[in-house]
């Protein structure tokens, strides 16, 4: 009967103060999807560094037959030009700062051209003599990448240097600040709707006087008082932040996996619908709590029991 009771309670107190229990579940909503693509953009950037840094950081291209820096007068690179960038990548200078080596010769350069380019007719234009010997270096520390890039920059026989960690450090510069405005967004969002249950909350116990008078008269204790009041902001939070979890799921599964994986790639962009699994249900948890903290300060303040 209790149990029944209570839940008359909610019902009777989200019906009469609809418009404001509406306002609530929006704009909760809304501070959560902010909140939840803040958390899984930072996900992402941590997922993003690792791989890159996982994967050849610097890699070294010597000139090719069709190069045209002025590093490669002379036509491709010869022996004795691989030879010294092999020599150099194992001496004393740049042996501590490097954890690994990959060295991959023109007949593997011409195999991974051929598959990036699988089904293109201009690929069979292509022999092992036009491809490019290439050094991928695994660094030690990443934040060596521009000391290696400037040792061989402009070398004789070296066509082009390219550090993969600075190729996309614009873009991971992008999103630590698209992470921030999210959140910081995301925080006056909540401030709002804790601000709306908690004038909800007081609409609430305005319009339930004679019946929190009558309860009191009878001996009803102060958590069966407030039980009906706390659980109210809480059911429209928890409907605010399922909304949200709604919202984030179109969001990775059309923006994020429909578009932006095929375009930078599948083994960079690691963040997916399969990450709501443990996301979603903080941000109900987060919605709840929030409203119920909001609710406890709001009946402190306006109902005396």
């Amino acid at each position: 009967m209790r149990a029944r009771y209570i839940l008359g309670e909610i019902l009777t107190g989200l019906w009469r103060n609809i418009a404001m229990v509406i306002s609530v579940v929006i704009v909760t909503a809304v501070s959560l999807t902010f909140v939840g693509t803040g958390v899984l953009m930072q996900k992402q950037i941590m997922d993003m560094k690792s791989t890159l840094v996982e994967q050849s950081q610097v890699t070294i291209f010597l000139c090719s037959p069709h190069s045209t820096a002025s590093s490669c007068a002379g036509g491709a690179a010869t022996d004795a030009q691989i030879d010294s960038v092999r020599e150099a990548l194992e001496g004393e200078v740049l042996s501590p700062y490097i954890a690994s080596v990959e060295e991959r010769d023109q007949e593997e350069a011409l195999a991974i051209y051929q598959e990036q380019f699988a089904g293109e007719s201009f690929v069979s234009n292509f022999t092992a003599e036009d491809m490019p010997v290439s050094f991928h270096i695994t660094l030690s520390d990443a934040d060596d990448s521009a000391a290696v890039v400037e040792f061989f920059q402009g070398r004789d026989g070296v066509d082009e240097v390219t550090d993969l960690l600075s190729t996309f450090a614009p873009f991971i510069d992008v999103l630590n600040q698209s992470t921030l405005f999210a959140l910081g967004l995301a925080v006056l969002m909540l401030v709002a709707a804790v601000l709306l249950v908690a004038t909800t909350i007081r609409m609430s116990v305005a319009g339930r006087r004679r019946e929190i008078a009558i309860m009191r008269l009878v001996g009803a204790s102060n958590l069966f008082i407030r039980l009906p009041f706390l659980l109210e902001g809480a059911v429209a939070a928890i409907i605010g932040g399922l909304i949200a979890s709604g919202m984030l799921w179109l969001g990775l599964n059309h923006l994020v996996q429909g578009w932006l994986a095929p375009t930078l790639g599948e083994q960079l962009i690691t963040v997916s619908t399969a990450d709501l699994v443990w996301a979603a249900p903080l941000l109900v948890v987060l919605g709840a709590v929030l409203s119920i903290a909001s609710s406890v300060v709001s009946l402190n303040r306006y109902l005396k029991v």
